[in-house]
């Protein structure tokens, strides 16, 4: 008797299992406009792989009108989905238990949330992205006036102007972006997180990682994020004071050229690419400093992370660069890039006469006033 009501027990906890798996805990109930597809797709982002969760039908001959659909399933914890087409356009949102999520997309900028509600960490992002776009719409303004001024005779002296606000506002932007990350403690900051340099950012990463890490011990991202934050804090220090590691690559004419050819001389190591804007925008000002001191003792190497020769040697062409060029063209994974951390670029690192790092990441009205400080005019 005592056997079969524990088997009893068991069937009937099995059957509550398996109640409790289909019932549903996550509602998205959406509001769509301009969706020219039958259906609409939630998929959650399972590690590298996106994994199907639900489908709702559309009705492709109302594209131009409102349209809502219905997500319903079961989540266990906090995690990253998709809303998309399955194509290249969609819309990120962050689900938990219980969340009943109302939001308001356009087909035409699936990367934008018009509006949602009942999910706090898609709010969270919501909120940040909305906050962020008035530091973006300041720095396409500056670009905008930059292209206006681009080969005529004003672009070196109104250039630089623009180019230091312009790095005004993206400071600014990081500030204001690793002061709201830490204040949400959210998972919506992970969608920002490559926009901060963890090298020069070491404190901010260990800080918002940590406290991550303790309100979700188990999401895979953050487990990520925390060993990657923790492999890059063992590393071996590389900043002033420590001698700078070779480079030893290829010229655009083939035969390699090494920086320890160049000890003696206080030289800027800088990493640049044909393809990145603020890199070109910068080039003018970094001539103009090759020809106030190059007589003096101060040499360039530039080690660019292109990956086409031919737009690698038709850039140092345009804009004029006279000075030393490698690169081994791989891109981000360049071996002199991978060495000295390079995560963003433009990106320096100025070298004594003896072969040590003098600074690293001058730039600018900063590059200028250590060149003055060391040549003494």
């Amino acid at each position: 008797m005592i056997r079969t009501s524990f088997i009893s027990f068991l069937l009937i906890l099995g059957f509550g299992i398996a109640q409790a798996q289909m019932l549903t805990n996550t509602r998205v109930e959406g509001e769509i406009i301009n969706a020219n597809s039958p259906e609409i797709y939630l998929l959650k982002l399972g590690g590298k792989n996106l994994i199907p969760i639900d489908t709702a039908k559309l009705d492709v001959n109302k594209a131009g009108e409102k349209q809502h659909f219905q997500f319903d399933f079961s989540t266990e914890a906090p995690n990253f989905y998709q809303i998309s087409f399955g194509g290249k356009q969609f819309t990120i949102v962050i689900l938990s238990p219980n969340d009943r999520m109302k939001i308001s997309i356009d087909a035409k900028k699936m990367n934008e949330i018009q509006s949602v509600s009942g999910s706090k960490e898609t709010e969270n992002f919501f909120n940040l992205n909305k906050q962020l776009k008035t530091f973006d719409e300041q720095k396409v303004d500056l670009e905008a006036q930059y292209k206006k001024v681009y080969g005529t005779p004003e672009q070196d002296s109104v250039g630089q102007i623009l180019t230091k606000k312009y790095q005004e506002v993206e400071t600014q932007r990081i500030n204001f972006l690793k002061s709201e990350m830490l204040k949400q403690n959210s998972l919506a900051g992970l969608i920002y997180l490559n926009d901060i340099d963890m090298k020069k950012n070491m404190d901010f990463y260990g800080k918002y990682t940590s406290n991550l890490l303790k309100k979700y011990p188990n999401n895979i991202f953050v487990k990520s994020v925390y060993n990657q934050y923790q492999s890059e804090k063992n590393k071996v220090y590389l900043g002033p004071g420590v001698e700078a590691p070779e480079i030893d690559l290829p010229t655009p004419e083939g035969p390699n050229f090494k920086l320890s050819s160049l000890k003696g001389k206080v030289v800027l190591i800088d990493f640049w690419a044909s393809w990145c804007g603020p890199c070109r925008r910068a080039n003018p000002h970094v001539v103009s400093l090759y020809n106030k001191y190059h007589d003096k003792g101060f040499d360039i190497l530039g080690v660019s992370l292109d990956k086409d020769k031919a737009s690698w040697v038709k850039a140092i062409e345009s804009d004029g660069l006279k000075w030393h060029q490698v690169s081994d063209l791989k891109y981000w994974q360049s071996a002199a890039g991978r060495t000295y951390g390079v995560g963003s670029i433009p990106h320096t690192v100025l070298v004594g006469r003896d072969g040590k790092i003098i600074a690293i990441g001058l730039r600018d009205a900063s590059l200028d006033t250590k060149l003055k400080e060391i040549f003494g005019f």
